[in-house]
């Protein structure tokens, strides 16, 4: 008996195993399915089930019928590219550098969301448009996800992608292995600009059902162009339609969490690149089988970044990253709970941003923006009110170059941060009518640095209360909250004034405009008073490489220092005859990233390689492991503490008159020094004062410095 009963405990306890395992690959398999559905460029309200006329989403609105429509959910920018970037990793655009400003590169060390599920097991894929536009060196694929892109389809329209949406999905579904869930991003290129004008005639509408936005004048001309905009929603709700087919002929539709949305707002002047309400203010729409009941309508804001957070909580994934943690809350609980039909809850506020969207200035210089949505208002910041906010009005046709100043193209024909359309056409050529002026202006004027609308009464953002004494302390309140989220997040722009976001790389096209005025004004006024400028903005003209090549290259108007091996110097040679000097005054603007070095060399001659031998080297250097830091005259006489911060532009200003030097830094004196008779350096036998010409450094491969205005007077005696 008692080897029976050993015997059976040994099977009840194999089968007891079992269970366990079972149990475990149930829970394994009970995750959700994770499919991301986001237009490109549709504001909220254009979807029916939002009661919008002139606009059919039937599968948008099933989606919400089955699960939780949102009336106030926020994209994390109002630009595609750091928008998706915010969204792929859960983090504000003003966290991810490069990532959060448009058509630069997503740095590897921002782990995604598709990444994160896929080392949890899952399924990954994408079609359509996934993170872009912009660069992914380092990435094996889209920061997105595996890309299903074969089947394709003629558009009923021009304008509209070939891309079968729907038929790639099926594909990658039949890819899927059994056993594991999948995260699918579907992301349509519509309602994305260029629309085919007057698609609305063929689609059967009519122009009474246009919803104009209130920051656009009513007229034909508008309404048409509305219509031919949600033309191309419906053509992301087709497919949106032919994938919840496919998912309920497969039996997932309810094991399923989808998330319904779009990117940004619509392709319309003062909405998308603007951080006004239709420029982040999008459709969103989550459906989760039995998870969450259905038929609910939720008025609390959220952002991107707590769908992230939602995803991953979903999934029971963790973001391996203990350096970059993901910056939303998640919205299960809320999903979850037994709510039922309309929600008004305020919750905490929502936050987007926008760097550079467009080539659309001088140099390529943004327009930086952040804005705060709480449930009552929109607080925006206009970190640089100086600079037009939809681009410079005029651009050069035929950019300068050394032989010639460029020809200017007609003024009005900038604007680049507004996507190309017959609105734009239409207010610029009826500007100066009185009833269309008003919404011109709105959309290209400069503004305040402040701007504050009460979107109960203001959706169109048309009453900016900021300085208004009746607001005063909401708007105290509002500015405390908005400070201390971006403090919190450690947000360039508030802290050190944010220099380092011009510093990033566009890869899309470049454009070339004039100077702003208070430019113009400064290079005439040095140039009245005998300096003359040795870098150009646009190339290297006059410059000439020693080292390592690809050392050195033009970036936004700033010479970009990062040795690609060893060490490499960029030598001043001008015309031949001009590039030796004695007694001078030479201003340099300079950079520094975290731990990077780099230096000025002053009465240096040109070296093919290594460190230079002759002339001075005057230190760029903040937390580099070299304790000889900014403002240095290297080896001579050498400062321990830099006097200015990593990725903040300052200005050295370098004086040699004789044997005496002196280096200011942000006009304060680090360095007054006069080389003793007979001097000699220990190592570099031409390390003295003399004369010769300027260099810039490059330091290593792991150094990036950045230089910029380099303007040098030389004095008489």
């Amino acid at each position: 008996m008692r080897s029976v009963s050993i015997c059976l405990t040994s099977i009840l306890c194999v089968v007891a195993l079992r269970g366990l395992t079972v149990s475990a690959a149930v829970a394994e398999e009970k995750r959700p399915n994770i499919l991301i559905a986001i237009s490109d460029d549709q504001s909220f309200p254009y979807a029916s089930a939002y009661g919008c006329r002139g606009v059919s989403t039937p599968a948008f609105d099933r989606v919400a019928r089955g699960g939780v429509l949102f009336t106030n959910a926020f994209a994390a920018s109002p630009g595609c590219s750091p928008s998706r970037a915010a969204l792929l990793t859960g983090r504000h655009p003003w966290q991810i550098e490069h990532a959060g400003t448009h058509a630069s590169w997503f740095p590897t060390k921002y782990v995604t969301f598709p990444e994160i599920l896929q080392q949890h097991g899952y399924f990954v894929g994408y079609t359509g448009k996934g993170w872009g536009p912009g660069r992914h060196f380092g990435r094996e694929h889209n920061p997105a996800g595996p890309q299903y892109a074969a089947k394709t389809a003629d558009p009923p329209y021009t304008g509209i992608s070939s891309d079968d949406y729907a038929s790639n999905f099926a594909a990658f579904l039949r890819d899927r292995p059994d056993d594991r869930p999948f995260c699918f991003w579907y992301g349509a290129h519509e309602p994305h600009r260029k629309f085919e004008k007057g698609s609305w005639k063929k689609a059967g509408k009519k122009l009474e059902d246009a919803v104009v936005p209130p920051f656009l004048p009513d007229t034909p001309e508008i309404r048409a162009d509305v219509l031919d905009y949600c033309v191309e929603i419906e053509w992301f709700d087709h497919h949106l339609a032919r994938i919840l087919a496919l998912l309920e002929e497969a039996g997932e539709l309810d094991d399923t969490l989808m998330i319904v949305t779009s990117d940004n707002g619509m392709a319309f002047p003062r909405a998308k690149a603007n951080c006004y309400e239709y420029g982040i203010h999008v459709p969103l729409a989550i459906r989760w089988g039995d998870h969450v009941s259905g038929g609910r309508t939720i008025g609390g804001p959220v952002g991107f970044v707590d769908l992230t957070a939602t995803i991953l909580d979903a999934a029971r994934a963790q973001n391996p990253s203990v350096q970059f943690p993901p910056s939303g809350r998640s919205l299960v609980g809320m999903l979850e709970s037994d709510g039922s039909g309309h929600s008004e809850t305020s919750g905490p506020a929502v936050f987007s941003a926008r760097e550079r969207h467009s080539s659309s200035r001088f140099h390529n210089l943004a327009y930086p923006q952040r804005a705060m949505r709480t449930r009552d208002f929109l607080s925006i910041r206009n970190f640089r009110p100086g600079r037009w906010p939809a681009g410079a009005p005029q651009k050069f046709d035929q950019p300068p170059t050394s032989d010639r100043p460029g020809v200017l193209g007609p003024m009005h024909g900038g604007y680049h941060d507004i996507d190309a359309c017959p609105t734009l056409t239409f207010l610029i050529e009826h500007r100066e009518q009185d009833t269309i002026r008003p919404y011109f202006r709105r959309a290209v004027d400069h503004r305040p640095a402040v701007e504050i609308f009460d979107i109960r009464h203001d959706p169109g953002c048309l009453r900016n209360l900021a300085g208004q004494q009746a607001f005063a302390e909401t708007e105290r309140q509002l500015a405390r909250q908005f400070e201390a989220l971006l403090r919190e997040t450690g947000d360039p722009r508030l802290l050190n004034g944010g220099d380092i976001f011009e510093t990033y790389r566009r890869y899309s096209r470049i454009r070339t405009f004039p100077p702003p005025p208070a430019v113009a004004d400064r290079d005439r006024q040095l140039g009245e008073q005998g300096w003359q400028n040795l870098f150009n903005g646009r190339d290297l003209a006059g410059w000439k490489a020693g080292g390592a090549a690809g050392s050195f290259e033009v970036i936004n108007g700033m010479v970009k220092a990062e040795a690609t091996t060893g060490s490499a110097h960029l030598f001043y040679v001008g015309d031949g005859a001009n590039a030796d000097f004695k007694d001078f005054e030479l201003t340099v603007d300079s950079l520094a990233t975290p731990k990077s070095i780099g230096g000025v060399y002053f009465h240096t001659r040109f070296q093919q390689s290594g460190f230079p031998n002759d002339g001075h080297e005057v230190q760029v250097n903040n937390t580099h492991r070299n304790p000889v830091r900014t403002g240095s005259l290297f080896d001579v006489v050498d400062v321990n503490n830099s006097p200015v911060s990593d990725d903040v532009f300052f200005t050295q200003h370098i004086t040699v008159r004789g044997k005496h030097v002196t280096v200011s830094i942000d006009g304060r004196t680090i360095v007054d020094y006069t080389e003793p008779a007979g001097y000699q350096h220990p190592t570099y036998a031409g390390r003295n004062i003399g004369q010769g010409t300027i260099a810039l450094q490059a330091h290593d491969p792991d150094s990036i410095v950045y230089y910029r205005n380099i303007w040098i007077r030389p004095l008489k005696k």
